[in-house]
């Protein structure tokens, strides 16, 4: 179970980001610009490489192939469902990029699209997070053995030192901390 119970822990992290996140797309909206660009620039990088490439990845390189080696249905079912909704989070994510590259060269209206469509990554992600925590989670604690569940966590360690590297989930989790820091006391 260790490796469902990474997964929800990592999904805390996220909605924490999610509300920094939340907080910086008003102050953009307001502001025309953020306060600082390197807290955004750091922000996007977390949601890329962290809540992407590590964090889907675990799921989709080896949650969802175990699941579905289970019996449980990709394209009909659930894990088809999340698999659009990683791409559809990829999509925000590459708005809010090239809207905040707007925003540095002077574009009136980026502010107000980084905003919108940051929110729209914070309203999916946040239902995405409820989906997999209140349904997919469970099934999969139900469907696979302890022994699948054991290579899984094995797995997921090796996904997060392969697509993340040594220390940086460490490096996140201290960036998390400063953003809150900075956006949420």
């Amino acid at each position: 179970m260790k490796a469902i119970q990474d997964l929800r822990m990592e999904h805390d992290a996220v909605r924490l980001t999610l509300k920094v996140l939340e907080r910086m797309a008003q102050k953009i909206e307001r502001h025309g610009s953020p306060d600082n660009p390197q807290h955004v620039d750091q922000l996007l990088e977390f949601f890329t490489v962290f809540v992407d490439k590590c964090h889907h990845g675990k799921e989709e390189e080896l949650l969802f192939p175990a699941m579905e080696q289970a019996g449980v249905a990709r394209d009909k079912g659930p894990i088809g469902v999340m698999l659009r909704e990683h791409e559809l989070g990829r999509e925000c994510v590459q708005k809010m990029k090239t809207a905040l590259l707007r925003i540095k060269a002077g574009e009136s209206q980026a502010a107000k699209d980084f905003a919108r469509s940051a929110r729209d990554y914070i309203s999916l992600l946040n239902q995405h997070i409820d989906k997999e925590n209140n349904v997919l989670f469970p099934m999969a604690e139900r469907q696979l053995s302890e022994s699948t569940l054991a290579e899984l966590s094995k797995g997921f360690d090796r996904i997060e030192e392969q697509k993340i590297g040594v220390g940086k989930h460490e490096e996140f989790h201290k960036m998390i901390d400063q953003l809150e820091s900075a956006y949420l006391k």
